[in-house]
């Protein structure tokens, strides 16, 4: 591994999260530690406004967890802190208040695509292989994954990428709609960074709101899931860019939102 697990990259409101160890991005415990301390610091940065995560090299997103550490990791934390630090990784990136946008290329496989999942879009390259495998390995998705993939493709697609370890190809993903977007190889990180360009251009309280209400609020009863989608209202509603929002619809310019 380079020196630095994770380079964290920002440009204007957008915060891009790099997983350095090409070519694999292999999610080893120091990554991984390095990874939570990245995600803490851009949920907490009110500059952030979109975040951006893929792998470094150019090669892979993910191969997923370094199968080398799987003695170590349950000689050290133990098999449940181990786990516990990646739900709660993941949780942490798919509970932020600013949209999270997983660019996909190569492997996205395993511990990979369930981080992805926890984004709140992804974008997937040409030439992408995409699953949870671990059953060939004699293990269960355990960070997240049973429950994150029914949940975005339906329990029947699912169930059959798990169990028969398929590695679906960009096309195969966003038929399925595990992804939201497919490109070319080369237009990857451009196609990413212009998404979250976009999204970190409306009004964050607007966006956190709307983030609260489908990610907390969806899985709830309809009349729970109606009061985070009220609670977000009344917090858009007395703030500066809910004016300024309208103001510019009535000037017919463009808003600048200044999330307060």
């Amino acid at each position: 591994m380079t020196d630095e697990p994770i380079r964290l990259i920002r440009d204007g409101h957008v915060a891009t999260i790099e997983l350095n160890d090409p070519p694999y991005n292999r999610l080893g415990m120091r990554l991984f530690d390095a990874l939570e301390a990245a995600v803490d610091e851009v949920g907490d940065d009110g500059s952030v406004r979109a975040i951006v995560i893929r792998g470094a090299g150019g090669a892979n997103f993910s191969v997923g967890a370094d199968i080398r550490e799987f003695g170590a990791a349950a000689q050290g934390r133990g098999v449940k802190g181990f786990i516990e630090q990646r739900l709660r990784v993941i949780a942490r990136i798919e509970h932020m208040r600013k949209p999270a946008i997983a660019a996909i290329r190569g492997a996205c496989l395993g511990g990979g695509l369930e981080i992805a999942l926890g984004c709140h879009f992804r974008i997937a390259a040409r030439g992408a292989k995409i699953g949870l495998p671990e059953v060939e390995l004699g293990v269960v998705p355990a960070w997240g994954g049973t429950q994150r993939l029914t949940r975005t493709i339906g329990r029947a697609r699912a169930l059959d990428v798990m169990l028969r370890a398929k590695k679906l190809s960009a096309d195969e993903a966003l038929e399925a709609g595990l992804v939201g977007e497919v490109c070319g190889p080369d237009d990857l990180d451009a196609r990413a960074a212009l998404l979250a360009g976009e999204l970190a251009e409306k009004a964050p309280i607007a966006v956190a709101g709307i983030l609260d209400a489908v990610v907390r609020g969806g899985p709830k009863s309809l009349e729970e899931g109606l009061q985070h989608e009220y609670e977000a209202l009344e917090r858009a509603i007395v703030s500066e860019d809910m004016q300024e929002g309208v103001l510019a619809f009535l000037q017919k310019r463009k808003p600048e939102f200044k999330n307060r």
